[in-house]
């Protein structure tokens, strides 16, 4: 029988109502709340008593190092998956394109607006009918996330905003468990069980050789290409967590 130890929310309210109805139910704050610092934080733990809080992709991993030395909320940070590059839960891009929230259907670019489409200029992904990308033999194609896509912008065509790349933070697991962040998340919703299946298996074997020898902690090859493999436009970054000029 599966019994749900923890609720992930975002919205005040409905922290107070699962406070308040089930209150031996975890209560975690959702990436979705955007709690980039301090004050965040211990508003919700002040107010809704919450037992961890999902830090948003747009902190550098000093200031999640930080965060971690002066919250008294476990964290949880997103460890590999699709990049965001707006401030989580404010960003109306999706919205905008489909009707659809990423706040309330859970999910930026739904599956159901998604469409690939084979024409004599390439393979073009669609999100609800608007062209986000056209792909030629050989390239990789990313999913038609609207902030990822090739627009044609003073005449020429390129990826405006971000191009398609997934975050992959397995060489800083080290750190990570050095700062005593509590988790580390990685995105499967809209994924297939076969991507959960590879990724979780090689972030399972990653965290456990760090747990055992943190100081002698390399990623192996095969854990990247794997990694790699499942990445979207088969690229990783360390995302906001390393920058040059930080």
């Amino acid at each position: 029988m599966l019994v749900a130890v923890a609720l992930i929310l975002s919205e005040r309210d409905m922290l107070e109502y699962a406070a308040e109805s089930y209150p031996l139910i975890e209560r975690h704050v959702s990436v979705q709340a955007s709690a980039t610092n301090e004050e965040a934080i211990r508003f919700y733990h002040r107010n809704f008593d919450v037992h961890r809080v999902v830090l948003p992709r747009v902190l550098s991993i000093h200031q999640v190092k930080q965060l971690a030395r002066v919250t008294p909320v476990p964290l949880e940070v997103f460890a590999f998956g699709s990049l965001c590059i707006m401030a989580e839960g404010r960003c109306y891009l999706s919205s905008y394109l489909t009707g659809e929230s990423p706040n309330t259907v859970g999910a930026c670019s739904p599956a159901r607006f998604v469409r690939w489409q084979q024409t004599p200029q390439g393979l073009e992904s669609r999100l609800n009918d608007v062209l986000i990308d056209r792909y030629q033999d050989g390239e990789n194609a990313g999913y038609p996330t609207l902030c990822k896509g090739r627009y044609l912008v003073d005449g020429e065509r390129y990826h405006a905003l971000e191009e398609p790349t997934s975050l992959n933070t397995l060489e800083l697991l080290p750190e990570l468990m050095a700062a005593n962040i509590a988790s580390v998340k990685i995105e499967g919703r809209q994924r297939s069980p076969a991507y959960v299946s590879q990724v979780a298996k090689v972030w399972r074997q990653a965290i456990d050789r760090c747990k055992a020898a943190p100081q002698n902690f390399v990623p192996q090859r095969d854990w990247m290409e794997t990694l790699g493999a499942m990445s979207e436009g088969t690229q990783t970054t360390l995302g906001a967590y390393h920058r040059k000029w930080q």
